[in-house]
């Protein structure tokens, strides 16, 4: 973005730093080692190249606002799968795309931000059972979770902060006119975010 504020810029910083900066990436490493100690040499070493993809993709997404659709979901599935090794009980989450343009923008570490935050509520209210989907009519893009439990908070405590420097960035992006966006948080539905470029 030329000439872009510096609070866009650094929030975009933040973001980035946020998501290098938590335990995903520590707890990653530790169940690579955990397979190098047991021997699993085959599971080390294919969650060591699903590492290197979503590292080397946020890499890239803390140089750019936004990034394409096609890119972003999948990291979105690398990341998931990621966690998925991780927390043993969100074997059956899965991410489903509808008619979307590859080509799309969306804001860079937004929809992994909901996306984590969706999954550790869904741990915490024991179900574990979370779906993700994204989908685009026209120029609207949407990002939907949807938890089978119900829960009274929309943002899990240990990334509360990391989620709100999200919703942050969709309103700088929003105020500089760069997307209009809109959030929904319902009981049926979770979360539900609609998105286009102005």
């Amino acid at each position: 973005m030329p000439n872009e504020p510096l609070h866009i810029a650094n929030n975009l910083l933040n973001s980035f730093k946020a998501f290098i900066g938590s335990h995903f990436a520590l707890n990653v490493v530790n169940s690579i080692q955990s397979d190098v100690i047991l021997k699993d040499n085959a599971s080390a070493f294919e969650t060591l190249q699903l590492f290197n993809r979503v590292y080397k993709t946020a890499i890239r997404s803390s140089n750019e606002h936004f990034v394409d659709l096609e890119t972003e979901t999948a990291f979105l599935k690398d990341y998931l799968t990621l966690e998925q090794l991780r927390f043993p009980g969100l074997k059956s989450a899965r991410i489903t795309t509808g008619n979307i343009n590859p080509e799309s923008q969306v804001p860079s570490f937004v929809f992994q931000s909901l996306l984590e935050n969706g999954l550790l509520l869904s741990l915490a209210n024991s179900s574990g059972k979370i779906r993700i989907h994204i989908n685009q009519v026209g120029d609207e893009i949407t990002f939907s979770l949807k938890l089978d439990a119900k829960t009274n908070q929309p943002f899990h405590t240990k990334v509360e902060a990391k989620t709100q420097l999200a919703i942050q960035r969709l309103e700088l992006l929003q105020e500089h006119r760069y997307i209009r966006y809109q959030l929904d948080w319902s009981s049926d539905l979770f979360m539900h975010l609609t998105l286009s470029k102005i």
